[in-house]
């Protein structure tokens, strides 16, 4: 545990010397193996691991275990602000679970990428992105944090468009960067805003850069030193920067084009990195938001809203990667609702669960779609169940956790709705079991279709044998979601239970009716159209676009005609002036005086005629 403290940057560093390592690496002949630079970004990867455990072991043994490190960075004047690491319960959590996670999809792309001829360049982007996250988890305050928030950004930016010369995907990343950039400014406003009260107000200078060390009382300076309207216009700001990163409505829309690019890293943006850092800042920013009851209202409306919306639109998907990634916007919904109607400690827990299944389940996608040659229609799939034994058990396991019938899955929704029921929150609590239904029906909708009947797809000849290797790593990812079913804290209402089996059966039932007889249920042109295309977010906000283009255009002729029409005037008149006074230079004394004399009558005579004008209509 002392060599890892006292070696902290390091945990930070490595995978940020891996991705230079891989990138100059065609300087040096010996840099060119694939297995040597997977091997590095594997074994970088391990050492975090290492760390994490360590001290995740030693917060498990010691209640309330922190460390911090802060080193001056950058000072203006006064101002300072500073570098360097923070351990607490929270950070500890968040960084084992991402580095479980990035080394198995590591471990996995190692064999899903290995004929790409870009294989190096993707490593170095997964190693930026590791760098990235490690970094975020582990920063000490806001400052830091708003840093590596934008280095997540970058990489994930990257990561997204690896196949950059396809169009869709091109479009796919750029489309990520742009929606995030709105949470990134707003972030950044919370920030300025949040130190400028402190500085302000207080004097604060070390208090400036929001360091998480000491947040409850940062929190109550800012309450305190602020009206209601000023501290939820400042908790907002933070909370769009949340809503933003982790796809929640509306701006969830680039989270669904960011299928396009490789299966693993959808796995590990959907998991327990990209998507879960603004749920990890939600969580951490908890004592600033739970000061006011609104911002918590705020926080959970939003949760459940894209909870519903957006497991509507995964009932509609036909494509098994837009399903999923419809799915994780909606369970991190439910996130959402659990910080701001329940606890921290419960929404960490559905993010430890849901990570892990939604990891397996879209390494499991990247499974089905290799064998099936990149077809990911799953109305084009079927009969896979014999072909795939390993990618089938996963995907059950994985449904039935998700759904909240067995493993990690179930323990964290019990929690969840036995929470909202102790707050008395029924409406969230009824809205609860209505996404549970909706996520068991469209998993197990799914289900048949890709693993059961007969495949429809015109290349079904072609089967190709998944690698052993990926296999191994969802098989790892399956015990690791079954054992969290026993680690995980667990309610003892029978009620729970009951209800949750219930809903969950029902939609199975449900499901495996409507594949078989279709006809019993008929769909609203309408309301799958919405559904389907994600409540054409996209369409407005392409609108939007367009009337900012016409107004920028607008503003282009103005500027062209009017103004410089009227600039063009100006001159005009400065050049008449200007020839009439070259006209009036004569090098005459008299003629100077004379027009001072003019200047002066005309002047006088205007004075009396305005005096006049005055007292007239004052008599009226």
């Amino acid at each position: 545990m002392n060599f890892f403290i006292s070696n902290i940057y390091t945990v930070i560093l490595v995978p940020l010397w891996v991705c230079l390592i891989i990138m100059l690496g065609k300087l040096f002949a010996v840099f060119q193996s694939r297995r040597l630079m997977a091997g590095l970004t594997i074994t970088s990867t391990l050492y975090i691991l290492a760390f994490s455990i360590a001290v995740f072991a030693k917060n498990l043994l010691n209640t309330g275990f922190t460390y911090e490190i802060a080193i001056p960075f950058i000072k203006i004047s006064v101002i300072e602000f500073s570098i360097g690491a923070y351990i607490d319960g929270l950070s500890s959590w968040m960084l084992l679970i991402v580095a479980i996670i990035s080394l198995l999809v590591q471990i996995y792309s190692y064999s899903y990428m290995q004929f790409d001829k870009s294989f190096m360049r993707y490593f170095a982007y997964m190693n930026l992105f590791t760098f990235s996250m490690v970094g975020l988890v582990l920063s000490p305050n806001m400052f830091q944090t708003y840093i590596f928030w934008e280095l997540v950004g970058v990489s994930s930016y990257l990561l997204i468009g690896f196949w950059y010369k396809k169009e869709v995907v091109s479009n796919a990343a750029k489309k990520t960067f742009i929606i995030n950039r709105i949470g990134d400014f707003s972030l950044l406003s919370g920030i300025i805003m949040g130190g400028y009260i402190l500085y302000s107000n207080y004097d604060n200078i070390v208090s400036i850069s929001l360091p998480f060390s000491d947040l409850a009382s940062i929190s109550d300076q800012i309450y305190a030193a602020t009206s209601d309207g000023i501290f939820i216009v400042l908790c907002l700001l933070l909370i769009i920067a949340s809503i933003a990163k982790s796809a929640q409505f509306p701006l969830n829309t680039w989270l669904i084009d960011a299928m396009e690019g490789p299966t693993p890293v959808s796995a590990l943006i959907h998991s327990a990195t990209m998507v879960a850092a603004g749920v990890y800042l939600l969580c951490r920013l908890y004592p600033l938001y739970s000061m006011n009851t609104a911002v918590l209202a705020i926080i959970s409306i939003v949760g459940i809203v894209t909870a519903i919306l957006c497991s509507f639109a995964a009932i509609t998907q036909t494509n098994i990667k837009r399903m999923l990634a419809y799915s994780t916007s909606a369970q991190l919904g439910l996130m959402f609702l659990a910080v701001g109607a329940c606890s921290v400690s419960v929404a960490m827990v559905h993010l430890t669960a849901h990570s892990f299944i939604k990891a397996m389940l879209f390494l499991v996608a990247g499974i089905i779609i290799v064998a099936q040659n990149g077809n990911q229609d799953i109305k084009l799939m079927g009969g896979l169940r014999m072909k795939l034994p390993t990618a089938t058990i996963a995907y059950l396991i994985g449904a039935f956790s998700l759904s909240g019938l067995l493993f990690a899955g179930f323990a964290s929704k019990e929690l969840i709705l036995g929470n909202l029921l102790a707050g008395k929150h029924l409406i969230y609590a009824t809205l609860f079991l209505v996404v549970a239904f909706m996520t068991a029906y469209y998993l197990f909708r799914a289900y048949f279709y890709i693993f059961e009947g007969e495949n429809k797809s015109e290349d079904a000849v072609q089967f190709k044998t998944p690698d052993c290797l990926m296999n191994i790593v969802v098989g790892i990812f399956t015990l690791t979601v079954i054992l969290l079913w026993f680690i995980f804290p667990k309610s003892d209402d029978i009620l729970f239970k009951v209800i949750s089996y219930l809903i969950g059966i029902t939609a199975i039932v449900f499901a495996y009716v409507i594949y078989y007889n279709k006809t019993l249920v008929r769909r609203i042109p309408v309301i799958f159209d919405i559904s389907y295309n994600g409540f054409y977010l996209d369409n407005l906000y392409l609108n939007f676009a367009k009337l900012y283009k016409k107004l920028a255009r607008c503003f282009y002729l103005l500027d062209k005609y009017m103004f410089d029409a009227i600039s063009y005037l100006f001159a005009l008149n400065i050049r008449f002036l200007s020839w009439i006074f070259s006209k009036l230079q004569t090098g005459k004394v008299q003629s100077y005086l004379s027009y001072a004399l003019l200047i002066l009558m005309l002047s006088f005579g205007g004075l009396l005629l305005i005096y006049n004008l005055i007292v007239y209509f004052s008599e009226v």
